[in-house]
């Protein structure tokens, strides 16, 4: 935690508000903050060059150990204060964006008064899910496509829908730990796991020509929302 510092920091919302307080508190505040940011909005900025292709990189600051750290924000309005009024800030999910940054370091408002550090594992401590092995594949970044093959969403949401086993589902541009080439990310809630997912792909892009890739995970139907086009709306 950064301590006060001019400029002042007025809280924006709650979570700013357990930010100051965990800043200046113990134990207890601390916890109440981090229990907090995964159930609340997080800001990132997308890097200018990116924004324009419909990928997925995100802004990052290199503090003094010299490792590129994934900047977020508490509200849009800090982002906007560090990298400029015209940057590409958007919302996320608190938890699917810790999700998908964890693998590497993050700053939660650089340059701002109040702010923390997290190494990976803090991260993965503030969802609960263990750090992926160094040589798996992973989705480092989600989100929301501008354009995608055509059929594809349409083909999704006919088989999907039509299956009542499938909770939610969304779809995401995404990058790979694996690869810098982007592709699509469909993110799927269903209790039954993956067993029926193979069938469910295979009907949905029957008909559609897909030059990308193209991955599909399972979570449990009570997992948080997702990142992307919603092609199931989530249901009992």
């Amino acid at each position: 935690m950064t301590d006060p510092a001019a400029p002042a920091f007025s809280p924006l919302n709650d979570l700013e508000v357990l930010l100051m307080a965990a800043s200046s508190g113990g134990a207890d505040e601390r916890a109440a903050f981090e229990a907090a940011v995964p159930t609340s909005k997080l800001w990132a900025v997308v890097a200018e060059e990116d924004a324009a292709r419909d990928t997925l990189r995100l802004r990052t600051v290199t503090p003094r150990d010299g490792r590129p750290a994934t900047a977020i924000f508490t509200a849009k309005e800090r982002a906007l204060a560090v990298f400029g009024e015209d940057a590409a800030a958007e919302a996320f999910d608190g938890r699917a964006l810790l999700e998908v940054i964890r693998v590497n370091p993050a700053i939660l408002n650089p340059g701002q008064p109040y702010g923390v550090s997290w190494p990976p594992a803090a991260l993965s401590a503030m969802v609960g899910a263990p750090l992926p092995p160094p040589d798996a594949r992973w989705p480092t970044h989600l989100a929301m496509p501008k354009e995608t093959p055509e059929g594809l969403v349409e083909g999704l949401k006919r088989e999907f829908a039509a299956d009542p086993s499938v909770k939610a589902a969304w779809l995401a541009l995404a990058r790979w730990s694996d690869s810098e080439e982007a592709g699509f990310y469909l993110d799927v809630r269903m209790p039954q796991g993956e067993a029926q997912l193979p069938g469910l792909m295979e009907r949905a892009l029957k008909d559609v020509g897909l030059d990308a890739r193209l991955d599909a995970g399972v979570r449990a139907p009570e997992a948080p929302a997702g990142i992307g086009l919603e092609i199931v709306a989530p249901r009992d």
